[in-house]
């Protein structure tokens, strides 16, 4: 650790009614360091980093900054004190273009008050060009993809030049091109003296880019140390206890059945390309391809959330596969999308709500009203079962951790138990133990005669839960390799290397 001390935290501690998110949460980071922050979700990472930005006030304790006491009012009060905030959940506003969001708390002017439009837009270009290739300043955020989104939050913070900066899961939608890019951007800052704080369950990253760990679990810090003195099983161990890793990622053995859902000849102009596939019950289809390939294309046409312009659909019914549109296929599986808080949940809403949503039929009692008791049963079972942390089902699911909201969308879906589960990302921003819970409950829906698509961006993880393997490169499904493939044919595929491309 060097000796120039940035940020001190001193026993801080915050409750929320019913949990103590932080409970005397101390340590200390750099400059010219990177501090990875690690812990399972719901230990209390975005809560403490919320503290940090001025999102949040804390209970009690201290955070000392550069040597004096800070108790910041608002993120803005964070941002006039040196600290940047690159949100895991981005926060853009997507009808305005990429200058207007990163100069959006505040835009150049002239002795007469207009904005310097010119001088933006040069700033802009040199921000992004840092990071992409492919942005320019005028593009509006609603037409970029979720791994651009994500470039243009971390230009927006590094805007200002922050003497500290909070990375939160900064690489969970980027290519690895971008993600290289970003990594020579923090060695960078890191050289010019600047802090950084990474939070990260790609415990890879942390290995390349920090220089000390700490972890926290349940509100309080466990342990940490020089990452040359820490291995990967050591940080598991710190986030999850004494569980060893291994457990999470058994080998399976399923019986696939009939077919469950078939597509046909799916097309949509300069997007997707004649995909067919069948999808059997008992079975998990990995459907693998990098960034940009039409992976979460091809779910979202089949479920009727994005528009094609030619195929067909059969999904079985009573034994029987018929042909269905896309509005109808809606209601017959269950669709657990890339971004959760945009078209995933309903925030503000508390969890019952959100995890009743699909259900409501089921939950109708006299005159026609809601059967609130038997809501409330069916969501105390889900979220038993699934292990949510929260104070109570009236919770509202703005304030629950990234991992937890993704498990209240789960939820929802276990309480219809379609025979079809189409998941983009089901474990993105999740811990090792919750991504264990995620394939514990894959492994007991194909056991139970489901049939269930999964998109993943970690090939790992792809590989571990998947019975075969569907692979699409530029729109089109190009290999479907069984569970024997290697890493290697995965990503030849992937690449066209496979098509001589």
């Amino acid at each position: 650790m060097k000796n120039n001390e940035f940020i001190k935290i001193i026993d801080v501690t915050k409750s929320f009614p019913g949990v103590k998110a932080l409970n005397n949460v101390s340590f200390s980071a750099s400059s010219g360091e990177a501090l990875a922050l690690i812990g399972a979700n719901g230990a209390g990472k975005s809560t403490l980093m919320n503290i940090i930005g001025g999102v949040i006030n804390k209970d009690s304790g201290k955070i000392v900054l550069n040597g004096k006491e800070v108790n910041f009012k608002s993120p803005l009060d964070a941002l006039k004190n040196g600290i940047s905030f690159v949100h895991q959940e981005m926060a853009l506003f997507p009808s305005m273009n990429i200058m207007e969001n990163i100069f959006l708390t505040e835009f150049p002017k002239n002795s007469i008050s207009l904005i310097k439009k010119k001088e933006m837009e040069e700033s802009c270009k040199e921000l992004i060009g840092r990071l992409s290739d492919n942005l320019k300043p005028h593009d509006r955020v609603d037409t970029l993809s979720t791994g651009d989104q994500q470039m243009v939050e971390i230009a927006r913070a590094l805007r200002t030049n922050p003497k500290l900066i909070i990375f939160d899961e900064p690489t969970s939608s980027l290519t690895d091109n971008e993600k290289n890019k970003l990594f020579e951007i923090i060695k960078r800052l890191k050289s010019q003296g600047s802090t950084i704080i990474y939070i990260t369950h790609m415990l890879d990253e942390i290995y390349t880019i920090c220089d000390r760990a700490i972890v926290l679990r349940n509100g309080e810090t466990v342990g940490g140390g020089n990452l040359s003195e820490l291995t990967y099983k050591d940080i598991v161990k710190l986030m999850i206890g004494e569980k060893e890793v291994e457990q999470y990622y058994k080998d399976h053995s399923h019986v696939r059945r009939d077919v469950a859902l078939k597509v046909e000849n799916l097309s949509r102009t300069g997007v997707l390309r004649d995909i067919s596939f069948d999808l059997y019950k008992g079975e998990v289809v990995g459907l693998w391809g990098l960034l940009g390939s039409g992976r979460s294309e091809t779910m979202r046409s089949i479920v009727g959330l994005d528009p094609m312009d030619s195929g067909e659909i059969q999904i079985s019914i009573n034994g029987e596969l018929k042909k269905r549109p896309a509005k109808d296929i809606h209601r017959r599986v269950g669709f657990i999308t890339e971004n959760r808080r945009y078209d995933g949940l309903l925030l503000p809403l508390s969890v019952r709500e959100n995890m009743s949503l699909a259900n409501l039929k089921s939950f109708i009692g006299k005159f026609g009203l809601i059967d609130k008791s038997k809501e409330k049963k069916m969501t105390e079972k889900y979220i038993d079962l699934l292990s949510i942390k929260v104070s109570d089902i009236e919770q509202k699911c703005e304030t629950l951790s990234g991992g937890n909201q993704q498990k209240v969308i789960v939820g929802r879906w276990l309480q219809r138990s379609p025979e079809v589960f189409l998941m983009d990302e089901p474990t993105r921003g999740l811990d090792v133990g919750a991504k264990g819970e995620i394939h514990q409950l894959i492994e007991d829906l194909v056991t139970e005669g489901a049939a269930v698509v999964v998109i993943s961006s970690d090939i790992d993880e792809i590989m571990s839960i998947s019975d075969r393997f569907l692979v699409i490169y530029k729109g089109k499904i190009v290999a479907n390799l069984p569970r024997k493939a290697t890493k290697t044919e995965l990503m030849s595929a992937a690449t066209g290397v496979a098509l001589g491309n």
